[in-house]
């Protein structure tokens, strides 16, 4: 009898548990503009006399984040192609990251660009898919 206690007790907790990781997963704003993480390092190789650099675009959220905007003020001025498909300009100094896609969690945007100093991005803007 008082196995079958415990095994109702413990089944009641991990079902507690779920419920309350369920209730978190479904919270809006679960994530934060600071969940992205941008890195720029530079390559080593130049393009039409300008460095190339590689862009990192890292959700450490543990929820997707879609419709991702940085800051880009001036564009995507490259003296190299950049994927738009990875990031594209649009009006007012921002760019659209992985054509508004969500971004999960250990699958990063990689793009590179040859720019005369390394480009400033910053999230503007996300929305989290939980």
């Amino acid at each position: 009898m008082e196995m079958a206690c415990a095994a109702k007790a413990t089944i009641i907790v991990f079902l507690a548990a779920v419920i309350c990781c369920q209730a978190d997963t479904d919270r809006p704003g679960a994530c934060k503009l600071s969940d992205l993480h941008i890195s720029v390092v530079k390559t080593g190789k130049v393009v039409s006399g300008q460095p190339e650099y590689q862009v990192t675009i890292d959700n450490q959220c543990w929820c997707a984040q879609a419709s991702v905007r940085v800051s880009c003020a001036g564009g995507l001025r490259s003296a190299e192609p950049v994927d738009e498909s990875k990031i594209r300009a649009e009006d007012g100094g921002v760019c659209l990251v992985n054509d508004g896609l969500p971004i999960p969690k250990g699958l990063p945007v990689v793009f590179t660009g040859a720019w005369n100093t390394a480009p400033n991005f910053a999230p503007t803007l996300a929305v989290p898919h939980c």
